[in-house]
């Protein structure tokens, strides 16, 4: 946005309805301008195109200003259509052309193009059924854009949809005149369009519906390659764009997957030389990408009954399911491995008081090969106990390491450590007595230790890990503030250790500290740009301040650095879900279930999306899923008492 031009009297209104508040932009025969409409209430501000025929002639002006009524009424039937702005007036000002359109609050998709990270698939056809759409009501008009193009694609801020803008026809007033060398006859220039998005026969001044469908093709492969159009390479005997090699190279540069061949197969359909060749009508080009959606949603089943729910989990054991719902094998989820409980399990502990009765594990102190099997060590400590354990843990690793040193046997230095976290009696202060703890029998080679021992400090590196492993645990077990504190003294030791910062960041989130966590998250993503838990951690805090579009991009990058990430595609799905985007949601939200299936969280969305679309029983299906991992879901429990009333089952 910048200052008006010199040449413009910004106190006297245009078309005496007008006030100009400042320039937008300008080419080379148009400006456009924020403006105030002077003539309604509240003297709402709208959006001022001009446009100046660059002609003389008088029968050529006339020409002009009859081509330009045409236009700008078909932009009126046009901008019934919710995502296309209105025309709010067009009319004539000392022979210059003008517009007056509704402002659309939002970004032009060249900010999101500039992005270095190709799209991933999802997004891209999310894209192309978005736009698509917009095409095919403008095609039912029998109108042709003619000037499809990421500047001409604003990404409306309230609600995240496409708004095509700016369309061509118009444009085609201002173009400069042209005349006949055989009868000195003043004409007009007809083609209209940016170089790189336009075929052939447009250039050629004869532009079609599938010349639309071209353009629309080419952004798919701008998004999907991060080439602009005007450097991909044409073969040379057919014509035809040689896109697939470079987009798989620059994709595998990123870690990611090529383009599927089924997508491939709709862009090359969009993108053919000859009109003949293409998609005739965004129409039929949007029915081959939604057909295109649905195989992807379809390609993962879900349970339809409730029954085979329950039948199927019963005969699940403890350990992580190696089959899914549907009976067909699938791979252990996220790649975790079972581990035996050594002093407590953290994970997915609702009260340390209480013994855990899992056999999964993913964070503990001591590993199940440093411990004698005892069944009192399964049982978790007690509150007050949690961080004596923690101060005994550091005290003591400064002994192991040395004993190591000077040549005395893991066995017993494993002996010491248990020894030093059981030999306080217990005090109204919280240490821990003797009976909470294991009292293994102490070698007589440590009854009389060396008096030339002397204790040894870890380094910096190493009690920054030891912290971390101990605030991992802590927020596992959701005492959240005793982990943020613990994450604070571990990156006190270790400013570059960025997994404390996505720890902090994460805890700062259910702490409802936002803002506190996006620092937190920001500092992270600086030590490693493609950290994908961090990404999603920083848009799991926008989301928190209602920053849903920023957000959403942030999972869309998450996702695409690390694709088996089951959160990030759940947090995609649910912002998507928030928007109304209940299609594309079930998408991302299918693929986070397939990848990590017992998120309730998921399962709801899903059923929500599900029900929006119509589709009652797998909406049913999922919710019952939702109540089965977690009976007390406040989504699901309300979503499933809506679906009684409505259906009756």
């Amino acid at each position: 946005m910048s200052s008006l031009p010199p040449t413009i009297d910004s106190e006297k209104p245009l078309g005496g309805r007008y006030k100009l508040i400042s320039q937008l932009g300008a080419g080379g025969f148009s400006h456009t301008f924020l403006a105030q409409d002077l003539h309604l209430p509240g003297n709402p501000q709208c959006v001022l195109k001009q446009f100046k025929p660059q002609i003389s002639d008088a029968q050529a002006l006339q020409m002009a200003r009859r081509l330009f009524d045409i236009e700008a009424r078909v932009l009126y039937q046009l901008g019934s259509h919710n995502q296309i702005p209105r025309l709010l007036a067009h009319f004539e000002d000392n022979q210059e052309f003008y517009l007056a359109q509704e402002l659309i609050e939002g970004e032009p998709l060249t900010e999101e193009l500039a992005e270095s990270i190709p799209w991933s698939e999802i997004r891209v056809i999310t894209l192309l059924q978005d736009l698509l759409k917009v095409l095919s009501f403008v095609h039912q008009q029998q109108v042709i854009h003619r000037d499809v193009k990421p500047s001409n694609l604003i990404r409306r801020r309230k609600d995240d949809k496409i708004v095509l803008i700016d369309f061509g026809a118009v444009k085609q007033v201002s173009n400069s005149q042209v005349v006949d060398a055989n009868t000195g006859e003043t004409t007009l220039t007809m083609s209209v369009g940016t170089k790189g998005y336009m075929p052939y026969e447009q250039l050629a001044g004869n532009p079609r519906f599938s010349s639309d469908i071209y353009a629309v093709g080419m952004l798919a492969i701008q998004a999907l390659s991060r080439i602009h159009p005007q450097r991909l390479e044409e073969d040379p005997e057919t014509a035809e764009i040689n896109w697939r090699n470079s987009c798989k190279t620059k994709r595998l540069r990123h870690h990611l997957e090529p383009v599927s061949p089924e997508l491939a197969e709709i862009v090359d359909h969009m993108v053919c030389y000859d009109f003949r060749c293409r998609y005739s009508t965004a129409m039929e080009a949007l029915e081959a990408v939604e057909a295109l959606s649905r195989k992807l949603t379809d390609s993962i089943p879900i349970r339809q009954h409730r029954q085979e729910a329950v039948a199927q989990e019963t005969q699940q054991s403890t350990s992580l399911k190696t089959q899914s719902s549907t009976g067909i094998s699938e791979p252990v989820e996220s790649g975790i491995e079972q581990k035996s409980t050594a002093i407590w399990r953290a994970a997915k502990l609702p009260n340390l008081s209480q013994p855990s009765a899992s056999s999964q594990d993913s964070t503990e102190i001591l590993s199940p090969s440093q411990l004698p099997v005892n069944p009192s060590l399964t049982s978790a400590p007690k509150p007050s106990q949690l961080g004596v354990i923690r101060q005994r843990l550091v005290k003591a690793w400064p002994i192991v390491a040395l004993l190591a040193l000077v040549g005395i046997t893991f066995p017993f230095a494993k002996t010491l450590l248990l020894e030093q976290l059981s030999t306080e009696s217990t005090n109204p202060n919280g240490s821990i007595a003797e009976t909470d703890l294991p009292q293994p029998a102490t070698p007589e080679v440590l009854a009389t230790p060396s008096p030339t021992l002397t204790p040894t400090p870890l380094s910096p590196e190493l009690q920054a890990q030891e912290l971390l492993k101990q605030a991992d645990q802590l927020k596992e077990a959701q005492e959240y503030s005793q982990a943020l504190e613990v994450y604070d003294q571990a990156i006190g030791s270790n400013q570059n250790l960025a997994p404390a910062y996505w720890g902090k960041c994460y805890t700062l989130n259910k702490l409802q500290q936002p803002a506190l966590a996006i620092v937190a998250c920001n500092d992270a993503i600086a030590i490693k740009p493609d950290y994908a838990e961090a990404i999603v951690s920083k848009g799991n805090a926008l989301e928190q301040q209602e920053l849903l579009i920023q957000a959403r991009r942030l999972y869309e990058k998450a996702t695409a650095i690390k694709p088996d990430f089951a959160e990030g595609w759940v947090s995609l799905g649910v912002a998507l879900q928030k928007v109304g985007r209940s299609e594309e949601a079930i998408i991302a939200l299918e693929k986070g279930i397939k990848l990590k299936r017992d998120n309730a969280q998921a399962w709801s969305t899903l059923g929500e999306a599900l029900w929006n679309m119509g589709r009652f029983n797998r909406a049913i299906a999922s919710l019952d899923k939702a109540l089965q991992i977690q009976p007390d879901h406040p989504e699901a429990l309300k979503l499933r008492q809506h679906t009684r009333e409505r259906l009756g089952r």
